[in-house]
């Protein structure tokens, strides 16, 4: 049987050490001698003249007998060489003096300088790293779900414990690298009409108002008022809401808006979504990943509910980043923590935003509670005091380093508002909520890819049409729609109600 390599060299090592063991054992019995030390110089090839029975000659002390000789301390010695005095080189029985073998050691067969030892040692650690680091690294790649490089990098550095090391420099890349410009204009329109009936036969249809026998059979909510632009010349339709994607019974349920967060950065548009919570249900899907625990969707919308489907937006940022807990059906994957942002969902498919222990607490309608960081509006206010809060709300970003980033709130009728968009501060992100009238407002995952809002319109056999609330999202809108490593909110046409409008206005 073959023996694994890792142990073929001490095995060798070992046999060899015994071979030598025995030669020297064999040269002793003989009355020979293994090693006699140089008298010409080291390495000196002729030990001198010798009897005429071969042995060396006897050497004849240049002192009295008995005397001792001292030797000088400062002269270095051979390993081979012993001290002694010279009354002891020679046997008083007259045989010649047999030197004795020494045993071999470890130490004979590694390198005799420190330097080398250590460069043996960094080389070894430097092996194991690399290979370390291409297992996993190569994990990490084969589970994204289409991930740009940059993303997977810094997956892999924070499934491996080096989060604030991935913070740092997404730090410096917002503060040096993709920083936001001062003054401007945006480069895309605030005008959502031509993004919404992309793909459509009848887009003059398909953008009208409700018609007024269906506003008035089926309940629903108005939209918010115009949010008010920082700035003092808006762009057409900067703040107003607008209706778009598919409808619910022919009533529009989902209202975009953009507008300016503040009147610096004013080449970015804050991209803000409004949800009927009369027209819309809401439903949470973990990740196959994140937030861990139960996980019958395996990350994806069912397909069955796909002709139903809204709008989707992103989760939370990864429990163990969020500061707070995690419920789902039943499980208390990771304990909630009292007073911390949380994100309700109930089983009749509502979605409440609030402080956990003050506006609510564990009922038997509970479906999920998905807590992240603290509230960032409370109370129709920001808690954003100043620019230096920014770490606050997120790791990655410190002082006034602009970043992509999201949040839901609920108004005080109950629907509610997403916005998502990259260059926002964590003051602009909560002025933002708080001009669309939002009461209480949890913050969301951040940075580019993880920031993603998506609507939906549908063709006539219910295939869903995906547009990106931001046009800068990166790449396909529908990854909520299949499996995702991070939980996902979805919102779908309520129980009871269809999609589709009363004309025929959808794609065929």
């Amino acid at each position: 049987m073959s023996l694994p390599r890792y142990l073929s060299v001490p095995v060798a090592l070992g046999n060899a050490a015994g071979t030598l063991t025995r030669v020297r054992s064999w040269c002793n019995n003989r009355n020979m001698s293994t090693w006699d030390p140089p008298t010409r110089g080291r390495g000196s090839a002729d030990p001198g003249p010798r009897t005429s029975t071969g042995a060396l000659p006897k050497a004849k002390p240049s002192v009295n007998p008995g005397a001792t000789v001292k030797i000088d301390s400062h002269i270095p010695r051979s390993r081979t060489q012993y001290s002694t005095d010279l009354t002891d080189q020679e046997p008083t029985d007259g045989r010649a003096r047999r030197h004795a073998a020494p045993t071999p050691t470890l130490r004979q067969f590694l390198p005799r300088r420190p330097s080398a030892l250590i460069t043996l040692g960094v080389a070894l650690v430097i092996w194991i790293g690399a290979l370390w680091t291409g297992l996993t690294f190569g994990a990490s790649a084969a589970a994204s779900d289409g991930e740009p490089a940059e993303v997977i990098v810094a997956t892999w550095m924070r499934d491996n414990n080096m989060g604030w090391i991935v913070a740092r420099l997404e730090d410096v890349y917002y503060t040096y690298i993709d920083t936001a410009q001062v003054g401007g204009t945006p480069t895309i329109s605030a005008d959502l009409t031509s993004e919404d009936t992309a793909g459509l036969d009848e887009p003059a249809v398909v953008a009208a108002e409700p018609e007024p026998e269906a506003s008035a059979a089926i309940d629903h909510l108005q939209p918010p008022d115009p949010i008010v632009s920082p700035v003092d010349t808006p762009e057409p339709k900067e703040g107003e809401w607008q209706p778009v994607g598919s409808r619910v019974a022919g009533i529009p349920a989902i209202y975009v808006t953009r507008v300016r967060a503040d009147d610096v950065h004013t080449s970015y548009y804050a991209s803000a979504m409004w949800i009927d919570t009369k027209l819309a249900k809401s439903m949470f899907v973990p990740g196959y990943q994140e937030p861990g625990g139960p996980n019958p969707f395996n990350g994806a919308l069912p397909e069955a509910l796909w002709p139903q489907v809204l709008a989707n937006v992103n989760g939370g940022f990864r429990l163990a980043d969020s500061m707070g807990g995690y419920y789902y059906d039943g499980e208390m994957v990771k304990p909630l923590v009292k007073g911390k942002a949380t994100a309700l969902f109930t089983k009749d498919g509502k979605l409440r935003i609030g402080k956990w222990g003050r506006d609510f607490d564990m009922t038997d309608d509970v479906l999920a509670a998905r807590q992240n960081l603290d509230l960032i509006v409370d109370k129709g206010e920001s808690m954003v005091k100043n620019a230096n809060d920014n770490v606050v709300w997120g790791a990655t970003t410190d002082k006034e380093s602009l970043a992509w980033r999201a949040a839901i709130g609920e108004r005080e009728d109950g629907s509610l508002v997403y916005v998502g968009s990259p260059y926002l501060s964590a003051e602009g992100l909560a002025n933002t909520l708080v001009g669309a009238g939002v009461q209480r407002a949890m913050v969301l995952d951040m940075n580019n890819w993880w920031t993603a809002g998506f609507f939906f319109r549908h063709k006539a056999d219910g295939t869903p049409l995906c547009r990106k609330l931001d046009p800068a999202i990166q790449e396909g809108c529908d990854r909520f729609l299949k499996p995702y490593k991070r939980d996902s909110f979805h919102f779908l046409a309520a129980d009871g109600l269809q999609i589709g409008n009363s004309a025929s206005a959808e794609a065929s």
